[in-house]
C-alpha cells in the first residue's frame, strides 16, 4: 500500500509555487550557494501557503523490472522494464471556500506501456499490478462530501471502484494483482487502474464497528475482448473490532451488472452477479514496538461460471512489518492464491495457482525498493508452462 510522505509532499507542492514564481521576478544576483538556500526557503513558504489553504499535492513516481527465471511463454521478453508517474491533488473546501466537509480530488499519470502479460506470463490475474497501456491521462476526478460527523459520506466522478470495494487490508504492497483486489472480479468487469469510471457511493458508518455502502458505476473499463455495456452496482459491509486486543476486520460484498455478457456456451446473458468476503486483522504485535508485528489477510470471490474465466477465488496472506527493531518500516510479505476456472471456458487446466514473496526495503525520504518472486502454477489455465517470474520494484512516493 503507497504510504504518503509528508516531507516529500511538501516539496512536489512547493515546486510548481516556486517555479511560478520564478517565472514571474526577475533574477536577481547572488553570491555561491544563495540560490540554493533561498530556493528551499521559497519552497518552505510555498509548501505552508497551500497547506493553510487546504491543497496538497502529492503523488508518486514508479519502476517496475520482470525477469522470467523458469516457464514463461514462447519467446518471453528477456527484461521487462516499465514506469509510472501519478500525480494526484487534494482540495479541502473547509479550509479554501469554508464548505465544512467537502474534499475534491484529482489524479492524472503517465505509463510507458510495458505489459508482463503479453511479453513474458500470459496469466488471467496479472502478475504485475502496475500493468497497463501507454498513455497519459486523467484516470481519476472526484468530489467527496462528508455529513453528521462522518457518519455518512457520499462521493461522485470519476473513480476506481476498487479504492472503495474490494479491498484487501495487508494486501497492498504484493506485486501481483491476485492480493490487492478479488480476481473473480478484478479479471472480468471491475472498473480500476488505469482507468476509472463515472459513478457514485455512499458510505455510512453508525459506529466505530459497522459500516454499510453502496455504489453504482458507468462506462466501466472490461477485461473481456468485448464492450458489455451496462452498469456495475456494489454493496459492501463491514465490521472492525478487536480479538486478543489486536484489530480485525471482516468485509462482506456483492455484485450485479446489468451488461450483456457473451457465454462460453453461445448465447447471451442480460446480467451478471457475484459475491466477496474478505476477513484481516494483526496476528503479533511485539510489547511496545508501534506499527510493527505480523498481520495477514483470507479472501474469497464467486463469480458466474457461465461467464466469467475465474468462478472462485481463494487467497491468503501474511505481512511482517519491522522484523528487526533497527527497520522498522521494512516489510516481508507471504501469499498464497487459487482461482478456479470455468469449466465452459474450455481451459486445458481449471486452475491457476500463485504464490508470491517480496521484502520491501524502506530507504529513505519515502524511497523504496522491493525485490520480489512468484511461481505461477498453469499460468493462463495451462496454456503457459508453469513459470518463475522475478520482480523488482523501486517508488519514490512524495
Amino acid at each position: 500500500m503507497i504510504r504518503a510522505h509528508p516531507r516529500g509532499t511538501a516539496l512536489a507542492a512547493a515546486l510548481a509555487l516556486t517555479v511560478l514564481a520564478g517565472l514571474s521576478r526577475p533574477a536577481a544576483a547572488a553570491a555561491p550557494g544563495a540560490a540554493h538556500r533561498n530556493w528551499l526557503a521559497d519552497a518552505a513558504a510555498a509548501s505552508a501557503t497551500l497547506q493553510r489553504r487546504g491543497i496538497t499535492v502529492g503523488g508518486f513516481a514508479q519502476i517496475d523490472g520482470s525477469h522470467v527465471l523458469a516457464g514463461g511463454i514462447p519467446h518471453a521478453l528477456g527484461f521487462d522494464l516499465q514506469r509510472l508517474i501519478d500525480l494526484s491533488l487534494t482540495v479541502s473546501t473547509r479550509r479554501l471556500l469554508g464548505w465544512r466537509g467537502g474534499t475534491v480530488f484529482i489524479d492524472a499519470q503517465s505509463h510507458s506501456g510495458a505489459n508482463v502479460v503479453q511479453h513474458q506470463v500470459p496469466a488471467l490475474a496479472d502478475p504485475d499490478n502496475m500493468d497497463a497501456y501507454a498513455e497519459t491521462s486523467v484516470d481519476r476526478a472526484w468530489y467527496q462530501q462528508d455529513l453528521h460527523g462522518r457518519k455518512i459520506r457520499v462521493r461522485a466522478g470519476l473513480m476506481y471502484v476498487d479504492d472503495q470495494f474490494f479491498t484487501v487490508p495487508y494486501g497492498g504492497n504484493f506485486v501481483s494483482l491476485d492480493f490487492s483486489s478479488d480476481a473473480s472480479i478484478s479479471t472480468f468487469v471491475l472498473p480500476t487502474y488505469p482507468k476509472g469510471a463515472w459513478g457514485a457511493d455512499v458510505f455510512v458508518h453508525p459506529n466505530r464497528h459497522l459500516s454499510f455502502s453502496a455504489g453504482v458505476f458507468r462506462d466501466h473499463e472490461s477485461e473481456l475482448p468485448y464492450d458489455p455495456g451496462g452498469a456495475l452496482l456494489v454493496s459492501e459491509e463491514a465490521w472492525h473490532g478487536r480479538w486478543g486486543g489486536l484489530p480485525v476486520a471482516v468485509q462482506a460484498g456483492a455484485w450485479v451488472d446489468t451488461g450483456r455478457f457473451q457465454r462460453f456456451s453461445g448465447g447471451v446473458t442480460h446480467s451478471a452477479a457475484g459475491a466477496y468476503l474478505v476477513a484481516s486483522g494483526a496476528l503479533w504485535r511485539p510489547a511496545g514496538a508501534h506499527g510493527r508485528g505480523i498481520s495477514g489477510f483470507l479472501q474469497f470471490g464467486a463469480a458466474p461460471g457461465t461467464v466469467a474465466a475465474v468462478r472462485r477465488h481463494y487467497g491468503a496472506g501474511l505481512v511482517w512489518t519491522g522484523p528487526w527493531a533497527s527497520r522498522p518500516h521494512d516489510e516481508f510479505g507471504l501469499a498464497y492464491s487459487d482461482s478456479r476456472l470455468s469449466a465452459a471456458a474450455g481451459f486445458p487446466r481449471r486452475f491457476e495457482r500463485e504464490i508470491e514473496t517480496y521484502y520491501q526495503f524502506d530507504a529513505s525520504h519515502g524511497w523504496t525498493v522491493q525485490p520480489d518472486l512468484e511461481y505461477w502454477q498453469h499460468p493462463g489455465g495451462g496454456l503457459t508452462p508453469d513459470t518463475v517470474l522475478g520482480l523488482i520494484r523501486v517508488m519514490l512516493t512524495f
